[in-house]
């Protein structure tokens, strides 16, 4: 197994630190983070603090960046390996499928797919399904398909290998390929596309919430700035918004730098 790269390190470090921060200030003590605050309270919720808000919404951005991230990889890694397992005519016909996918803005079919099912909520018809569901299955419809495409190719690259070659020689079926060959050598790639999935749904639930299309409660950050960005025009105001931002920033940047040090490591193999 290749080296973990430190730039990997750093943002597994920061994403941990930042999970275990939101998650004990946002989630087991939020009461004793509203009385310590330094930044007061936030303007627009008078009785939650600024911090408050920021790591309580920082807890659900990671939460269903996580689900999304998992669900999106879980899909295409399933799809990537029906493909390969079908090969010819049928792979490539599925291929063409996953591109038709890839080529969709993601944003805009997100927000198409949270208004119709905000219509659904309101009527009482979503079978169930909350925003915070009806977000990570919006996010996970249009984030499988680059996952699928990754996984195939290294699927094909690995096959290309010349020990598994050597094992299809002696008569390895494709499930002991697979099981004993394939996946011991994907599963650091897994990690590296999971990872990579990550900021795109946070900062795609972001910009959605920001624009008040999907209803996340608790708030995200991201729903959190779009219901405060107005204390800007206040003196101060800046004591609002700036938290957040800066926690939506070093997420984003520790999930970057955590699945690109990976990838890389992974690209060695």
């Amino acid at each position: 197994m290749s080296r973990v790269p430190p730039r990997a390190w750093v943002g597994l470090v920061l994403l941990v630190g930042l999970g275990l921060a939101s998650w004990l200030a946002g989630r087991m003590f939020p009461e004793a983070l509203s009385h310590t605050c330094p930044l007061g309270m936030d303007p627009s919720h008078p009785d939650q603090s600024v911090c408050e808000l920021a790591f309580g919404g920082l807890w659900v951005s990671l939460v269903v960046g996580l689900t999304a991230g998992a669900v999106s990889t879980a899909v295409g890694l399933g799809v990537a390996m029906s493909a390969r397992a079908a090969g010819g005519w049928l792979e490539h016909q599925i291929l063409r499928g996953v591109d038709a996918f890839f080529a969709l803005p993601d944003v805009l079919v997100v927000m198409v797919l949270q208004l119709a099912g905000q219509s659904l909520l309101d009527a009482g018809q979503a079978g169930g399904l909350g925003p915070f569901g009806l977000m990570v299955m919006s996010l996970a419809l249009v984030g499988w398909a680059g996952p699928a495409r990754m996984f195939r190719n290294r699927l094909a690259t690995l096959e290309a290998q010349e020990f598994v070659a050597a094992s299809r020689a002696l008569g390895a079926g494709r499930g002991h390929l697979l099981r004993v060959h394939l996946w011991p050598a994907l599963r650091p790639f897994v990690l590296a596309v999971f990872l990579s999935r990550l900021p795109t749904a946070i900062l795609t639930e972001s910009t959605i919430s920001f624009f008040g299309i999907a209803r996340m409660e608790p708030m995200s950050l991201g729903r959190y700035l779009g219901t405060s960005y107005a204390a800007l025009i206040y003196e101060g105001g800046a004591r609002v918004v700036l938290p957040a931002w800066v926690l939506l920033v070093l997420v984003v940047l520790g999930a970057s730098l955590a699945s690109q040090g990976l990838g890389a490591g992974t690209r060695r193999v």
